[in-house]
This record gives C-alpha cells, structure tokens and sequence, in this order.
C-alpha cells in the first residue's frame, strides 16, 4: 500500500519538455505486527507449547472419569503435569516397558543371559504387547524383587496388587510412568536406549498406534501403550516421547469410570483421548481416530 501524492509538480527534464510529473511513492508505516500472547501456565516451555497445554487443559476438563498427565521438555527441563500426576493408577501394560528395560540392564551387567527365545518375547511384548511373552519372560527373570530394582527408574509409587507379584497386577502413577521413560532415554547404556527408541518406534499399528503416537510422524514419536477392563471400567494408558532428539516425554494414565459404554466401547474412547490430547500438543489440531483393537493382548 501506498500514499498517494498530494499534489504533482512540474519539472523540467534534460533535453526534454516540461510537464507533470508524480514524485516516487512513500512506502506506508509497517504494521506493528501483534505481540504473541503466551498461556501463563507451564512456564519454561516454549509459547506454542504453553499455549497448547492451555488447550489440552481445556480439552481434559471435559472428559468424564479420572486422568493424570505429565509432560516434560528434555531440553530445558521444563514440565507441567495436572493435579493426577501423583494418583496411582492400574498400570496394565506400561509396565511391560520398565521389565524389559531392567531385563535389558540385568543382560547387559552379564547378571543373566538371554537366549533366541528370550528376544523374540520381548520384541512381541513391546511390538503387539503380548501378554503371553510378557509372562514367559517375567516368570524366567522376576519376581517381587523387580519392584525395588525400578525404583531407580524413579518408579517410587509403583505397587503390587496381588500375593503373588507379577507386572499384570501392578499400580503406578503418571510421573513414574514419566519418570520412566526418561530414565530411558537419560540413563540406561546406548545399546539399550538405542533399543528401546527403535522398538517404542516401531510398534503394531493394530495395538499400539495411539495415546503418544498421535504426535504424529513428522515428530517421530514411540509409546508403550497399556489398557485393561476391571469390570465396567476401562483403563488407557500411554507413555512415549515425541520431537526431534525426543525431546519431548508425555505419560497419561485414564481411568474411565463413569463413562457408561458398552462392550469395548470404553477402550475406543480412552485411546482416542489420549491420541486427540498428543495431537494437540505436538501438533496444534485434532487427528484422526485411531484404529485399535482391544482384545486379551492389552
């Protein structure tokens, strides 16, 4: 945009005849452009990020039942979680994920020794989250011992369920499940953690293709997703990280009492919670509905 002139002068152009003559056009004053404003909550995160949160906030207030989140910037050490994030929740099976880390680290120390077999159970325990391999392999590696061996993951709520300790019947909150995963990718020696990232990256697309997964594929994400049924109630679970370097971590666990659906009806709804809120975060819109099947193989 330009101001017009005024007025037109006369000049007298070289070897030429006089005549009107439109001075050069001043340019218009830029726009002040508008400050960005950031949300006030989650300090330390970028303003995009904040003003995310401030909408997946919004988002989870209208869900029905109960649900806890973590969020955490390896970057700068920022994080923001909701007032859950310390509510012990059924664990279902995460927990799978922090077995085959402290199995990993117990191989990797020459404490135990794993065969053929024992690989190919924990790729399908982290690939389609089998329970059978899951079980197969805490039966010839763990027992109640396990629980002090994750505290240093920062598992400290962890629990067990039942007289007889197994990963299936075990509660743990959001922030152990972040703790987890950080412990992971911080912690553990470059074989396992490069391990584990290309495994939580690759993950069936028919079970575990939710909750953190839809930060979608530009932001690389890989989770461990856990669901369970204890009666009417369903439990979804996710722990991953997305971003470039993971960068990012994120764990929510969901209790969805209250909900009323029938049938499996409460497993779609829960996976696809947690799938929107990922979208959300890390890519500013909704997605896509994921696809899952809930079965015996949570």
């Amino acid at each position: 945009m330009f101001t017009p002139a005024s007025q037109h002068s006369a000049v007298q152009p070289s070897g030429g005849t006089s005549g009107p003559s439109t001075p050069s056009p001043s340019p218009s004053p830029s726009p002040t452009p508008t400050p960005k404003v950031c949300a006030r909550n989650a300090p330390g995160f970028p303003c995009e990020m904040r003003n995310r949160i401030k909408k997946i906030r919004a988002y989870m207030r209208q869900l029905p039942g109960s649900i806890g989140i973590v969020i955490y910037d390896r970057k700068n050490g920022a994080t923001w979680h909701n007032g859950n994030a310390d509510v012990a929740y059924p664990a279902a099976s995460t927990m799978k994920l922090a077995m085959m880390t402290d199995i990993l680290l117990r191989s990797d120390a020459g404490s135990i020794t794993l065969t053929s077999a024992d690989r190919q159970a924990m790729f399908q325990a982290l690939y389609t989250s089998n329970d059978d391999d899951a079980n197969y392999l805490w039966n010839r590696y763990e027992d109640g011992s396990f629980l002090n061996r994750i505290q240093r993951f920062g598992m400290t709520s962890a629990r067990f369920t039942s007289s007889v300790p197994n990963w299936g019947f075990m509660y743990c909150t959001p922030q152990d499940l972040d703790n987890l995963i950080n412990y992971v990718l911080k912690h553990t020696p470059r074989n396992v953690r490069n391990y584990l990232v290309y495994r939580l990256q690759h993950v069936a697309a028919l079970d575990q293709q939710w909750g953190v997964w839809g930060a979608g594929p530009e932001n690389h994400p890989g989770n461990k997703d856990g669901w369970e049924q204890d009666g009417n109630i369903w439990i979804t679970n996710t722990v991953g990280f997305a971003g470039p370097g993971q960068e990012y971590t994120m764990a929510i666990m969901y209790n969805l009492e209250g909900f009323g659906g029938v049938g499996d009806a409460g497993f779609k709804y829960g996976s696809n919670k947690l799938t929107q809120i990922a979208s959300i975060l890390f890519q500013g819109h909704h997605t896509a509905a994921p696809t899952p099947q809930a079965s015996a193989v949570p």
